[in-house]
């Protein structure tokens, strides 16, 4: 299961930087709002797919044909997203609709996380779910490592090969990789993977441990479960947000070609993973000893520091590219224009806003990708903990779908925004909401619990 949440997140990260440039490929007139559609239709189809396939999988108490389903499913989105460009020359408007129901598609494919992380909660015992928990956020971070590392390798194939309208350029073969990878996992999952029938001994004493007369007043703390719902869904929102629109800042703010766009993003995104890989591994080390619902304040303070820095404040202003439609271009025989290239000229904020700082900008991420990690695995952690002995895998199904939900929500909202005030966007909405996270988590600390900790003060009330 750990190789199906890496490869899961390698295939999303695969696609992300080259995702703009390729809406512009197939029609230069596309604008930032419909990028946001374009990224959030794969959390909007994990959204719909998540609650059916948990379901599907309890009623069969198995997983493995759930997963190969989604993951069918995701190879048929993948191969829908790259085959786009067969209609560019006919119907750009339409080529851009089916990039939106490929990643709808393939979101529908990302189903089998929910399924990951209900089977890590039914076969591990209550001492060694929050590893396989920081385990499996690994798996995924390293997936997001090597996905922008073979998107930069994809951008160097540029205009690539092609045959009449079908190519495999750098704007597709981040796709065909990706259905290809899925491809894969299928096979080793029918070949290698052995779901057993047994589950974790813990599981099996829940109904004597919650019926019995000294443990019946402690059923799951469902305040502390919704307060970890709304800071995941602020968290997932806060990194969805920044590697939606990483591209679209570079691009707008160095002046750059889409190429170059999609190559600086790829570099960076990767540098920045590994970073955020590390952080992965330390997360846990880090709650124990500091204290986990202290170090989820840190983490939600430091994201609204890291956004606060996406304000531009650098001396100059955005470089004067002139961003033209390929369709209003008059050309003689001699010349090719195959790229836009800067800031969209008919975003107002282009021409009187200040650039923002490189240095500036690799800090936020930096901070960001410390900050949102280790978040995510301490809220995951204190969820299951929350959870105690009780079952985990309707409740992950749940977070799961807060998680996609968020990353539905957050693309089709905050591109708008950045089409009409540009980076400041992120920091007028984000900065609050995560300020917000702290206070929460400081004022909720009793809800927050573990459910080990309540065991005890119930045994101490007992005999005393």
């Amino acid at each position: 299961m750990y190789l199906v949440l890496f490869l899961n997140s390698t295939g999303f990260s695969i696609l992300l930087p080259s995702l703009w440039p390729y809406l512009q490929h197939l029609s230069p007139t596309v604008n930032y709002s419909f990028l946001g559609f374009a990224a959030a239709g794969y959390s909007f189809g994990q959204l719909i797919a998540s609650p059916v396939v948990g379901k599907w999988s309890t009623m069969r108490k198995k997983v493995t044909l759930p997963v190969q389903v989604t993951m069918l499913v995701g190879v048929i989105g993948n191969l829908i997203y790259a085959l786009s460009g067969l209609m560019k020359n006919t119907s750009p408007t339409w080529a851009l609709w089916l990039v939106v129901v490929g990643r709808v598609i393939s979101g529908m494919g990302a189903g089998c996380i929910a399924l990951a992380r209900s089977y890590h909660g039914t076969v591990t015992t209550l001492d060694e779910r929050t590893a396989v928990v920081s385990k499996g956020s690994m798996a995924q971070a390293a997936g997001f490592i090597i996905g922008p590392g073979l998107s930069f390798l994809t951008s160097l194939v540029h205009k690539g090969y092609s045959y009449h309208s079908w190519e495999v350029s750098q704007y597709t073969l981040p796709a065909y990789l990706s259905a290809v990878m899925i491809a894969v996992n299928m096979v080793i999952v029918a070949v290698w993977f052995r779901e057993g029938d047994d589950v974790a001994p813990t599981e099996l004493m829940v109904n004597s441990i919650v019926q019995s007369s000294e443990m019946i007043t402690l059923r799951v703390k469902w305040s502390g479960i919704v307060i970890c719902n709304i800071l995941f869904y602020i968290a997932m929102l806060s990194f969805t947000v920044m590697e939606t629109l990483n591209t679209p800042i570079i691009q707008a703010e160095l002046g750059l070609s889409q190429s170059q766009a999609v190559r600086y993003s790829s570099i960076f995104l990767t540098c920045t993973s590994v970073f955020s890989f590390m952080t992965f591994a330390i997360s846990t080390p880090l709650g124990k000893k500091f204290g986990e619902r202290k170090m989820m304040g840190v983490a939600f303070t430091m994201s609204a520091l890291a956004y606060i820095l996406f304000y531009p404040m650098g001396p100059n202003y955005i470089p004067k590219v002139e961003w033209t439609p390929l369709s209003n271009l008059t050309v003689d025989d001699n010349s090719t224009v195959t790229e836009v290239a800067g800031c969209n000229w008919r975003n107002k904020w282009c021409y009187h806003q200040r650039q923002l700082n490189i240095a500036q900008f690799i800090v936020a991420n930096c901070i960001l990708l410390f900050s949102y990690p280790l978040g995510v695995v301490l809220l995951l952690s204190r969820t299951s903990k929350i959870l105690g002995p009780h079952p985990q895998g309707t409740v992950m199904g749940i977070l799961t779908a807060v998680g996609s939900l968020s990353r539905a929500v957050g693309p089709a909202i905050f591109t708008s925004l950045f089409q009409a005030l540009g980076p400041p966007a992120m920091v007028y909405v984000l900065v609050p909401a995560l300020c917000i996270s702290p206070v929460l988590v400081f004022f909720g600390r009793s809800h927050l619990e573990t459910f080990e900790t309540r065991h005890v003060k119930l045994q101490r009330e007992l005999f005393t």
